[in-house]
C-alpha cells in the first residue's frame, strides 16, 4: 500500500516563482485551505480561477493535479502535472505525485523514472522511497523495494507505511515472523493505521492463530466500521474452524457495507453449501458469477452444489466453465470427470479424472481406481 498523493499543506506550495498578483496567491490559498477541509470541488474552482489569472503559475497547476488525483480524476492530474513540470521543471513534489498517477494507471516504468528524478531533486523525501519501492515491488524488484522502504525509515524513522510495506514483502516471502515485527512497528508508530492491523491479522491467520488474527480484524472494524474485507476475513477464521453459522454473519455483513463484492457472496455460498442448505447456496452463488463472470471457483463450487441436488447437466456445465476459465483447476477436472461418469460418459469422465491424478487432487485416485480400470 502507499499513500496515492501528498496532502495539500502549505509548506509543499512554498515554490521559487516569480511575483504573481495577489488574486493568484489567494486562490491558491484558499483551494488549499478547502481542499485540506474536504472541499475539493470548491478547492478545484479556486486553483481554475487561479490559473485563469495566471497561465503561467506552475503551483496552481500542480495543486489542481493533486486535488483531481485525490477524487480520482487520473488524467485530468496526470495532465495538470505535466504542464506543471513543463513550467517549472525543478519541483520534486509534481514528479513524485507525477509518479503516483502513472503508477495508478499502469505505467510502472514511467513512475520508476519520475520516483527517480523526484528523489535526484531531493533526496530527503520518505514518501518518494516509500511509493517507489511498491512500485519496485509490482515490477517484481523485491530487494530494490525492500532497499527503498529502509530508505524511507532511515529518512523518518516514524514514518509507519514502509514498516507495513515491509511485512507485506517480508509475509509473501514466507517470512513470517519478521512480517509481525513490522506490523508491530506500523502499529506502534500509528496505533490507529487500519490497515497495519488487517495485515498483521492475515499473517497471523496464515499462521494459526486465530484467536489473535479475529482480534486484529476486530479492532480493524473498531476504526473503521466499513472495512467490508475485514469482516469477510472474519469469516473464514471463523469457517476455518466449522463455525458456518458465525462465518454467515459475518460474510453477510460484508456484502451489506460492499453489495458489489463477489467473494462475500461466493462465501456466503459456500457456508449454506457447508449448513446443507444447498438452494440457499446456489442463490448465493448466482449472485457471485452475477458480478464476476470469470470466478471460476464460483462455478466449481456451484457445480457442486448442483451436483448434490442432481442437476448432472447443470453441474457438468459449471465444471466445464471452470476449467475453461482455469485449466490447471484439478478440482474442476474431479467434479467434470465424476458427473461425466453419472451421465454414463464413463470414458470422457475418466479422462478427466486421470487429469485431477496428475494434479494431486485429493480422493482423485480412489475415484480413478473405482471407476476407471
Amino acid at each position: 500500500m502507499k499513500y496515492k498523493f501528498v496532502i495539500l499543506v502549505a509548506a509543499l506550495f512554498l515554490l521559487p516563482l516569480s511575483v504573481r498578483a495577489e488574486s493568484v496567491r489567494q486562490y491558491i490559498d484558499q483551494g488549499i485551505t478547502k481542499a485540506q477541509a474536504g472541499d475539493i470541488e470548491g478547492a478545484i474552482s479556486d486553483f481554475n480561477k487561479a490559473i485563469e489569472k495566471d497561465p503561467t503559475s506552475a503551483e496552481a497547476y500542480y495543486s489542481r493535479g493533486v486535488a483531481k488525483g485525490s477524487i480520482g480524476d487520473l488524467k485530468g492530474s496526470l495532465a495538470d502535472f505535466n504542464k506543471s513540470i513543463e513550467l517549472n521543471d525543478s519541483l520534486a513534489f509534481a514528479y513524485i505525485n507525477r509518479a503516483n498517477v502513472k503508477d495508478e494507471l499502469g505505467d510502472k516504468t514511467g513512475a520508476i523514472e519520475d520516483y527517480d528524478r523526484g528523489i535526484e531533486l531531493d533526496p530527503k523525501i520518505a514518501l518518494a522511497y516509500n511509493n517507489r519501492g511498491t512500485t519496485k515491488r509490482d515490477l517484481g524488484d523485491n530487494a530494490g523495494a525492500k532497499a527503498d522502504y529502509k530508505k524511507a525509515i532511515e529518512i523518518k524513522p516514524d514514518f509507519a507505511m514502509p514498516y507495513n510495506n515491509l511485512g507485506n514483502l517480508n509475509s509473501s516471502q514466507g517470512n513470517m515472523e519478521q512480517a509481525l515485527k513490522d506490523f508491530d512497528k506500523a502499529i506502534q508508530l500509528n496505533p490507529n493505521f487500519a490497515v497495519a492491523y488487517f495485515n498483521r491479522a492475515n499473517v497471523k491467520d496464515d499462521m494459526g492463530q486465530d484467536e489473535g488474527a479475529i482480534k486484529d480484524y476486530t479492532k480493524v472494524i473498531e476504526l473503521n466500521p466499513r472495512y467490508f474485507s475485514a469482516y469477510n476475513n472474519i469469516g473464514n477464521v471463523k469457517s476455518k474452524q466449522k463455525d458456518y453459522e458465525g462465518a454467515l454473519k459475518d460474510y453477510e455483513k460484508a456484502v451489506e457495507l460492499n453489495p458489489k463484492f463477489a467473494m462475500g457472496y461466493y462465501n456466503i455460498g459456500l457456508s449454506y453449501y457447508n449448513l446443507k442448505k444447498y438452494n440457499e447456496a446456489l442463490t448465493n452463488y448466482d449472485k457471485a458469477l452475477e458480478l464476476d463472470g470469470k470466478f471460476a471457483l464460483a462455478y466449481e463450487k456451484r457445480g457442486k452444489a448442483k451436483g448434490v441436488l442432481k442437476d448432472y447437466d447443470g453441474a457438468l456445465s459449471d465444471f466445464t466453465m471452470a476449467i475453461n476459465l482455469d485449466p490447471q483447476f484439478g478440482d474442476a477436472y474431479y467434479g467434470s470427470g465424476y458427473t461425466k461418469i453419472l451421465l454414463d460418459n464413463t470414458e470422457s469422465g475418466c479422462a478427466d479424472i486421470q487429469k485431477a491424478v496428475k494434479m494431486g487432487v485429493k480422493d482423485s485416485l480412489d475415484l480413478s481406481n473405482q471407476y476407471c480400470n
